[in-house]
């Protein structure tokens, strides 16, 4: 995603006020890794471009066993949604969910700060508001093993629009997406370029 960004602002497109950053973010994120999330941030890990040139940052990250989740934080606002692949219940979103969201609030208001984003951008610093947005929530039975290919998926709709094509069979429409995954990852990887 983020080199098809980067070959859509060389045609030209202004609307990619976004940034899609790895899942070892969070990683480095929650593990005050300050020089790895600072060259996140000021855009000198490429392909990812500054956080003072986008609006709304997306990253994953796992909560446990493979249950991947997808983050979304708008710099703006410093509000962070966090969209649910499947409902939690009440035990384990105080057990899992909610401590990592309140690490990541804190870590990422504090990446902030290290940047000087607040006085570089005019923006008012606050400290960062988040919700949960169970819009895209799929059955327990229908993710097993889809987690990771669904945020990918929810991901792409989230930065480009285009429709989850979510059919009636959502098993099959996730063996459809890493079909495409493993395409493009092919195609952009493997073959060689025309001169």
């Amino acid at each position: 995603m983020m080199n098809w960004r980067q070959r859509q602002q060389q045609k030209g497109a202004t609307d990619m006020r976004w940034s899609i950053l790895p899942p070892q973010f969070y990683d480095y994120l929650v593990d005050s890794c300050t020089k790895n999330t600072v060259s996140f941030a000021n855009g000198k890990s490429s392909p990812f471009p500054s956080f003072f040139d986008v609006d709304y940052v997306y990253f994953p990250f796992c909560v446990e066993n493979n249950e991947w989740l997808l983050v979304q934080v708008e710099l703006r606002n410093v509000n962070l949604v966090m969209f649910c692949s499947e409902c939690f219940s009440s035990e384990k979103y105080r057990r899992a969910v909610h401590p990592k969201l309140m690490q990541i609030s804190v870590y990422f208001c504090a990446l902030l700060v290290n940047i000087k984003y607040f006085k570089k951008t005019g923006f008012p610093p606050k400290m960062m508001g988040f919700e949960v947005n169970e819009d895209y929530v799929q059955s327990h039975a229908d993710l097993y093993g889809n987690h990771g290919v669904h945020a990918c998926m929810l991901m792409e709709h989230l930065v480009t629009g285009k429709s989850l094509n979510i059919s009636n069979n959502f098993r099959e429409s996730c063996i459809t997406y890493r079909r495409f995954m493993a395409d493009q990852m092919y195609f952009w990887r493997c073959l060689p370029r025309p001169w």
